[in-house]
């Protein structure tokens, strides 16, 4: 068997069938998400505009990453949240969504490196269970502001979000300005819209 003939042909024909048809229904796919998150924000009570990738206001974000592409910018109206990126990532294993919700920091101007800050939900059993405290770890200063919070850590043990699996982290991009709160993909309820927004509002006046 010709190897050498038959490998150029099967790639000719994966560039020319396949591949057209796997980017046609990504894009359908990330079209259908982002129609199915913007009415969900509406519902959600958060009004909005919805922005391209290459509109003035957000061309201080850094480059994403190889295999991730923005499917939609949000900015929400009367929020402390300055914008909502609704994000896809590709992979072998095919095309997974998560959320950045993006923040305006001074941190850029802050002596010294400001570090990620994660959530973590402490549970009553190791295999899961009700959740019986919220700790943020991370940033030092971050970290204990969010920690004092008792009104926001309300609202995750005993609030609608009780049974929400959030799994959030706080990016500062401190060159840049910004601060990425990163999520799971997951409907934007009032409540999660509030918690985020809540998160945002600590992160914009310092720490």
């Amino acid at each position: 068997m010709d190897w050498s003939s038959i490998i150029p042909a099967a790639i000719a024909f994966l560039t020319a069938f396949i591949l057209p048809i796997i980017f046609a229904k990504r894009k359908k796919e990330s079209a259908k998400k982002v129609k199915t998150y913007s009415q969900e924000l509406l519902k959600a009570g958060v009004d909005f505009d919805k922005i391209d990738k290459d509109d003035d206001r957000i061309q201080f974000v850094k480059k994403m990453s190889w295999g991730q592409k923005a499917e939609g910018i949000f900015v929400p109206k009367n929020k402390k949240i300055d914008f909502i990126f609704l994000i896809s990532v590709s992979s072998q294993y095919g095309v997974n969504y998560f959320l950045e919700y993006i923040v305006l920091t001074t941190f850029h101007l802050r002596e010294g490196t400001v570090k990620n800050t994660a959530m973590k939900v402490k549970k009553d059993s190791l295999f899961g269970g009700e959740p019986q405290d919220v700790l943020w770890k991370g940033d030092p200063h971050l970290a204990q502001k969010l920690d004092m919070d008792y009104e926001l850590k309300h609202h995750l043990l005993h609030g609608h979000l009780k049974h929400s699996k959030v799994n959030l982290k706080i990016i500062p991009e401190q060159k840049q300005g910004y601060t990425r709160i990163k999520t799971n993909f997951m409907p934007p309820s009032p409540e999660l819209i509030s918690f985020i927004d809540s998160v945002a509002g600590h992160i914009k006046t310092g720490f």
